[in-house]
């Protein structure tokens, strides 16, 4: 059934109107679309097996009488998700689901003990010479690699293979700990509490709604609050060089933005006829075209420059710790008249860096 048939369908059945907000996809997504939106899911053309993926993704992130719609061989079908889990569908289903009519079920309890317990047992006398023998520092390409394979998982939306990569990033924060552990500098639970109390207090607005910070939860009061926690002398301290050239640009561009700096970033913008060429070659309804435009035009551009004789990697990172290096004199030129950019507004901000430009204009070299 083609999609605007299907759709004039649930409105002559009353299951839809002209105002109503939905998603429609076809069954083949049962495994990754999200399941928690804020309108109307729907799973057109469902196969048997399907319709299961489905039912069981439900059953474990919803109550089991949570209600769906079936729509199949024209008879419209009430059922609870645990009904629909012992029913023999018909083939092809339209599935409805609104997650809005759903109760949460509640996050299922967990325990590392069991693995913990491995991970110990393979460092104790007697466990994997190859494990007793690793350090901090020889299991660090380990790490760098399993977490590309979580990112890896993700972008190819393979959530099982997710789950499996999410455990050997868990097990590798586990060994580091218990190295530590052996070594008398900290427990995993030190772990485990630091990162809780952590949060806590980055997130006053949540946890502490009768303090005066509770409605704190902009990013320049989460970066204030991070820099007087880490007792942070620099904006970027912190910030390391060795990131990757275009997510250092981006983790640059943020903490800038976040401190009200953004007229700082680009003293000298990108033409504006440039800039109308961009902006028409991204223009789309969709973002996820967009994003595919986007990744296509710094695609197209690191060819350009390569064929010009520039290595984009090494370009982009110069740039990057050339701006760190001119923000870190700014701070201490604003520091030296005994001010801080975190108490400065953007205007006193934007002011205090052109006398500072004007005292050293070598800084743009």
């Amino acid at each position: 059934m083609e999609r605007q048939e299907l759709i004039e369908l649930l409105e002559d059945k009353g299951l839809l109107s002209g105002e109503d907000s939905f998603t429609i996809v076809s069954g083949r997504e049962a495994a990754s679309i999200p399941l928690h939106m804020n309108h109307l899911l729907i799973l057109r053309d469902c196969r048997p097996e399907e319709g299961k993926i489905l039912v069981k993704r439900l059953l474990a992130a919803y109550e089991e009488d949570s209600p769906l719609i079936i729509l199949g061989e024209g008879n419209i079908l009430r059922v609870t998700a645990r009904e629909m889990e012992t029913r023999r569908p018909s083939w092809p289903e339209t599935i409805l689901f609104d997650s809005r009519k759903a109760k949460v079920r509640d996050a299922s309890p967990y325990d590392l003990t069991a693995l913990d317990d491995t991970v110990h047992r393979l460092l104790a006398p007697g466990g994997c010479p190859w494990d007793r023998s690793q350090t901090h520092e020889t299991l660090r390409t380990y790490f760098i690699q399993e977490v590309y394979e979580v990112i890896d998982a993700i972008d190819r939306k393979d959530m099982d293979n997710l789950k499996e990569e999410l455990g050997d990033v868990l097990f590798q924060i586990l060994f580091h700990a218990a190295l530590a552990e052996k070594e008398g500098f900290f427990t995993m639970q030190d772990v485990a509490d630091g990162v809780k109390d952590k949060m806590v207090r980055r997130h006053p607005f949540v946890f502490d709604k009768t303090g005066k910070d509770s409605t704190l939860s902009a990013p320049r009061e989460w970066e204030k609050r991070k820099r007087i926690e880490k007792n942070r002398k620099y904006l970027l301290s912190g910030v390391p060089k060795g990131l990757p050239s275009l997510l250092l640009t981006c983790i640059i561009q943020k903490k800038v933005s976040s401190n009200g700096l953004q007229n700082l970033l680009f003293p000298e913008d990108l033409p504006a006829d440039m800039k109308q060429k961009i902006s028409q070659f991204l223009e789309d309804d969709r973002e996820m075209d967009r994003e595919k435009k986007a990744g296509a035009f710094l695609f197209h551009l690191v060819h350009y420059l390569q064929e010009k004789g520039i290595e984009p990697e090494l370009a982009l990172h110069r740039s990057d710790t050339a701006f760190m290096s001119r923000l870190h004199s700014f701070e201490d030129f604003v520091m030296q008249e005994g001010k801080n950019l975190s108490d400065m507004s953007p205007e006193e901000t934007l002011q205090r860096w052109k006398d500072f430009m004007a005292q050293k204009p070598s800084h743009w070299n």
